[in-house]
């Protein structure tokens, strides 16, 4: 997803060749870049600075090696963290739980997926996918906190069939070959909220509607308020497509993996409404 700004690219390219490196500002600045142009078309681009990037790929590396089996310094190391105090307080703050107290024999696995839009992280159980979320979004803790209830605690790391079918499904979304999406889910919502969350499957890709047009669908049209909140709780993103829900008068409204991200995905979606035109034919 490089922009038109050459940093980005070149920047990404050092990343990929040293992951493990602790990047700083000097770093950017040795590589020729004005700080505060990287910032922006970092901003702009990925909705977060080069440095969070970096940070985000170096935590990666660490959940990554926890998900083959490997242990709690051997993920620290993967993550480049030199303090084991530090690697705990960045993994909690990402998944509400330090490595160590995460489940052995758990219900409900943690996965992490890259896509051209940011890292997320799927919850499944053995048979359903239960959460897909942005890893910057705020809420993703008090969402990953909700399921660690459900589980009673019996959370963890590790790849299941719906992980691995999501995966495949988000990589062909993104490579413009199907919005198709069948990975199986359960829903954690009162019956109004799954209703809401059924309706938005029903938008078709490179189509929006309004709140109070699924209020209206669901046969009550004075709950727009209500839908939206519905909405702002929905835990599959992309599957489950609150994306494609804008304001009554065509702007965009609040998206919790952010509006430049909701742009970004209206916009790859575009493509999928042409094809199905193209098919119409």
């Amino acid at each position: 997803m490089a922009s038109a700004d050459p940093a980005i690219g070149v920047l990404l390219s050092a990343l990929d060749e040293r992951p493990e490196h602790r990047w700083s500002e000097g770093d950017i600045e040795r590589l020729g870049f004005d700080l505060s142009t990287v910032r922006r078309s970092f901003k702009r681009q990925f909705g977060m600075t080069f440095l969070e990037v970096a940070r985000q790929r170096r935590l990666r590396d660490g959940f990554e090696t926890l998900s083959g089996g490997g242990s709690v310094i051997d993920a620290q190391l993967a993550a480049g963290f030199e303090s084991a105090s530090a690697f705990r307080t960045a993994f909690a703050k990402l998944l509400g739980r330090a490595p160590g107290t995460l489940d052995s024999t758990p219900v409900l696995f943690a996965d992490w997926v890259e896509t051209p839009l940011g890292s997320m992280v799927t919850a499944c159980s053995s048979s359903q996918l239960l959460l897909l979320e942005f890893v910057d979004r705020k809420a993703l803790r008090t969402e990953l906190g909700k399921l660690d209830r459900l589980a009673k605690g019996r959370i963890g790391i590790g790849k299941t069939v719906p992980g691995e079918q999501v995966r495949s499904e988000l990589q062909a979304f993104f490579d413009g070959v199907s919005a198709r999406f069948s990975t199986p889910l359960a829903y954690c919502g009162s019956a109004f909220e799954r209703s809401v969350w059924d309706e938005l499957r029903r938008i078709p890709p490179g189509h929006t509607c309004s709140y109070s047009d699924i209020a209206k669908r669901l046969g009550q049209p004075t709950a727009a308020r209500a839908v939206a909140r519905a909405n702002g709780a929905n835990q599959i993103a992309l599957v489950v497509p609150c994306h494609r829900v804008i304001g009554a008068d065509g702007s965009l409204t609040g998206y919790g993996g952010g509006l430049w991200r909701k742009q970004k995905l209206l916009e790859i979606e575009r493509h999928y409404r042409a094809v199905s035109k193209e098919d119409a034919k």
